[in-house]
């Protein structure tokens, strides 16, 4: 190693000391550790906000459905003597056809005429959700019937860690101006892929159109 004499005489070495070492290795060793807390808050940030994706999708999905069968409930039939189609129970009613095996969450029915006769009686038409064990999840199924006939069976939400729930505005078992308008369909769900350890819940809200 050559040594270079300076100007006063004495020996000028290049380097670090011990001490700025060690000072350096510490300060290194700070930053290290507070870029770590900062990369792995990313990735549980980026994997939850991916997780609620997911579920918002299935959600959104499911919201799709429901807003449009709660729209067209109100099951009609015919009096005579006022020619009148009163309003009977339409939410909560015995499915109109054969259903899947799944715990029954709700039905909701609706008349629907095939011509301009009101003395023709209408075909029922019902649509059951029903929620059906996926290992220890359920997926919820829309199960759509004319008359007697399963005209399509759907599978809506995936992944919920829950039987759904329904609610109305009033008894969703009325009947007349006692129809509810308002049905809520309360769902709880969890990521696929099992990022998300949180459930994403939400409340589907759909109003019938009928009055």
């Amino acid at each position: 190693m050559q040594l270079n004499e300076t100007t006063t005489g004495e020996l000028d070495e290049d380097g670090f000391t011990l001490i700025e070492m060690v000072i350096t290795v510490t300060i290194m060793g700070i930053i290290a550790l507070a870029l770590t807390g900062v990369v792995i808050s990313y990735f549980k940030t980026t994997v939850d906000t991916q997780s609620r994706m997911t579920e918002s999708q299935d959600v959104q999905f499911a919201a799709t459905y429901w807003q449009r069968d709660v729209a067209s409930i109100g099951v009609r039939s015919y009096d005579a003597a006022t020619k009148s189609f009163p309003l009977q129970q339409s939410v909560g009613v015995a499915p109109a056809c054969s259903l899947p095996a799944g715990t029954p969450v709700v039905t909701l029915a609706w008349s629907e005429y095939t011509t301009d006769q009101s003395t023709d009686i209408p075909t029922r038409m019902t649509v059951s959700y029903l929620a059906q064990a996926d290992g220890s999840a359920y997926e919820l199924v829309r199960v759509r019937c004319s008359g007697s006939t399963v005209v399509s069976t759907t599978e809506v939400a995936h992944s919920l860690n829950a039987v759904p729930t329904v609610d109305c505005d009033i008894a969703c078992t009325g009947a007349g101006a006692n129809v509810p308008v308002t049905v809520n369909l309360n769902l709880s769900v969890l990521d696929p892929e099992g990022d998300g350890t949180v459930a994403y819940t939400a409340t589907l809200s759909g109003e019938r159109r009928q009055s």
